[in-house]
């Protein structure tokens, strides 16, 4: 099975503004919320998982230089 492409971090943020443009949106199906949620969720892991990597990278660099 091919792995699918890894979404950047920009590209989850976009992605849950998106979501939260429909959560907002006059139109928004009830219906939806709970598919909403969920990706919400998975883009949040997916930010979360960079920041913290990009976080324990800065630190690796700074105790390089000290």
């Amino acid at each position: 099975m091919a792995k699918l492409k890894e979404k950047s971090y920009s590209e989850a943020v976009n992605e849950l503004e998106e979501i939260v443009a429909k959560l907002q949106s006059s139109d928004c199906e009830i219906d939806k919320l709970r598919e909403y949620t969920a990706k919400s969720v998975e883009l949040l892991r997916i930010c979360k998982e960079k920041l913290y990597k990009t976080d324990e990278e800065l630190k690796k660099l700074l105790e390089e230089i000290e």
